[in-house]
Formats: structure tokens, C-alpha cells, sequence
């Protein structure tokens, strides 16, 4: 019996022992299982992010062409992304994509360091007025442009009665557009601009490329009526009659009617142009699956061939 005893013992232990093997080999399947899912999920995210950059790009090759109108690009973006979509079928199922393109005049906005190193009675004039349409503190505007200034002038003298606007500053022109974020008092009055009744986001109405003359093909009315010292709502007659019978801004019908301005700085027409511009900025998105992805690029379409000027990527844009 007690032989009888210890085998049913034994048999008993090595079940166990076999069982507890066998779970220890299926939870380290299952691992090795969950870590090469991950890696595949890992390998296809990466796959599908860099064929929403390509598709991105795509949208800029496609801007560069000088004979496709702005009207055209969303037609041209919908062909596109269902001849890339077929190429990229999985099985039976196409690949979702999808991009935009969007094409502005860089030339609509403030050239920061072409204001700045020109006349500073009119500079100090333009961006009081800009900054007084977007409801910002007199003493919060003053100071700001006082600390602009002094971040592009070569000397180290304060322009104002504050010494810090000369800390931390450059000494020369603006970079990046960004840049304009580090300047002391920047903050506040992007703030007010923001929190105003017209919800302004401040930095969107500057560039730091081109040659300083504003388009007034694409420019917004707030940015001309304080370039031009038109007052609040002088440039709305013009701004409402600039789309022309379509209704639509940039497209062939667009009209330009200087006369129904009356700007009041001298030499007036020098520092703008109603021509159709050479700088267009061109925002680019790319979406491929769940990845998403976008360029920014200035370029050049008249030139013979066409140029990238500038690019940049969503991380890096300025």
C-alpha cells in the first residue's frame, strides 16, 4: 500500500510539474506573440508615417506647377489621392489618403525686419495702430515695440525708458517668425490680441521673408488699414469688393481698386503692390491611414525652373 502510495504521489508532482512547464512555455508564446504584434504595429505606423510625408510632398511638387490655378488645386489633390490610394492597396482594400494643399501669398503679411530697419516713425506708427485695432493695452503695445526695436538695431542703448528690452536680444533681424515669442512683452500682448473680440492670433500676421512691400491682393484689412493709416474700417470697402463676382479670394476675377482706399502716409504706393506676388506659402498635408503628416514650403513659380525657397516640417515649422 505504501509503495501503491508514493507512485500515486509522484504521478501527482509530475503532473503538476508538467502543467506548470507547459503555462510557463504557452505565457512566454503569448509574450513573443504581444512583442512581435507590437513590432509589427511599430513597423506599420512608421510605414504609413512616411507615406503621409511622401504624400505631403506630393503636395508640393504639385503647387510648384506654374500652370495649375489655385481654383484647380482641390480638384487636382482628389485625383491624386485616389490614384496614390489605388497603388497602395492592401489585398482587396485601398489605403486611405488624403491631402490638402493650401497656397498663400506670403506677401499678404508684415515683413517684421523690413519695417523695423526702415523708417521707425512709421514702423512705431504701423504697429501702434495694429496692435490698437486688436484692443491691446496702450502701455502693453509701447513697450512691445520699444523691445522690437532694439532686438533688430545693432546698439546696445534701450529704446525706451526699460533697460531690459536690451537683454536677450539679438542685435539683428528676426530669423523666425517664432523669434518674435521671445521678445519681452511679446506674451502679454499676444495675449490681449487673443482674448479680444476679434480673437487675433498675433503671429500669423508676420513673416520675415520677401522684400517688404505688402500685397494688397491677399493682405488682411486690419494689416493694410495699419500699414496704410487708414483707421479701423478703411479698408473695408476694399477687403468686400477684392474677391470680385465669384466671391472666392485668389482666383482669376479677384478686383483691385485702389480708389475706394485713401491712404494717408506719403509714398504710399512704393511700400505696396497690387501685382500678383512671387512668394507663395504652400501647407501641404498628408494623411495616410491613421499618419498624418505636414510641409510648409515658400516658393517661386515664375521662375524658370520653379524653387523651393524654404521648407520646413509640422516640427519644425516657425
Amino acid at each position: 500500500m505504501k509503495r501503491v502510495y508514493l507512485s500515486q504521489y509522484s504521478s501527482g508532482v509530475a503532473l503538476i510539474i508538467v502543467l506548470w512547464a507547459v503555462s510557463l512555455i504557452v505565457a512566454a508564446l503569448l509574450g513573443l506573440l504581444a512583442v512581435q504584434q507590437r513590432q509589427l504595429d511599430q513597423e506599420l505606423a512608421a510605414l504609413q508615417n512616411a507615406r503621409a510625408t511622401l504624400v505631403a510632398e506630393s503636395g508640393i511638387q504639385m503647387a510648384l506647377n506654374p500652370g495649375l490655378n489655385q481654383e484647380d488645386m482641390e480638384i487636382a489633390s482628389k485625383q491624386l489621392s485616389d490614384r496614390i490610394s489605388e497603388g497602395w492597396r492592401t489585398g482587396k482594400s485601398k489605403v486611405p489618403v488624403a491631402f490638402t494643399v493650401v497656397m498663400t501669398e506670403e506677401t499678404g503679411k508684415l515683413n517684421i525686419n523690413a519695417l523695423l530697419l526702415g523708417d521707425k516713425g512709421v514702423a512705431r506708427a504701423v504697429l501702434q495702430n495694429l496692435f490698437s485695432g486688436w484692443e491691446v493695452n496702450l502701455t502693453t503695445s509701447s513697450s512691445l515695440i520699444d523691445a522690437l526695436i532694439d532686438w533688430v538695431d545693432p546698439d546696445v542703448n534701450s529704446t525706451g525708458s526699460n533697460s531690459a528690452t536690451e537683454s536677450n536680444v539679438r542685435n539683428g533681424v528676426f530669423e523666425k517668425v517664432d523669434e518674435l515669442e521671445k521678445v519681452i512683452g511679446w506674451a502679454e500682448m499676444a495675449k490681449e490680441a487673443r482674448e479680444g473680440s476679434k480673437g487675433v492670433d498675433a503671429v500669423k500676421k508676420f513673416t520675415v521673408f520677401g522684400l517688404g512691400k505688402l500685397s494688397l491682393r491677399s493682405a488682411d484689412q486690419d494689416v493694410i488699414e495699419a500699414f496704410l493709416g487708414l483707421g479701423q474700417g478703411g479698408a473695408q470697402a476694399f477687403v468686400s469688393a477684392r474677391p470680385g463676382q465669384d466671391g472666392v479670394l485668389g482666383t482669376s476675377d479677384d478686383l483691385i481698386n485702389l480708389s475706394l482706399m485713401t491712404p494717408t502716409y506719403a509714398g504710399w504706393e512704393g511700400r505696396v503692390t497690387s501685382e500678383e506676388e512671387d512668394l507663395w506659402r504652400v501647407t501641404s498635408t498628408g494623411t495616410v491611414g491613421k499618419a498624418t503628416r505636414k510641409v510648409v514650403a515658400l516658393i517661386s513659380r515664375k521662375s524658370n525652373p520653379p524653387q523651393v525657397k524654404a521648407r520646413w516640417s509640422e516640427e519644425e515649422a516657425p
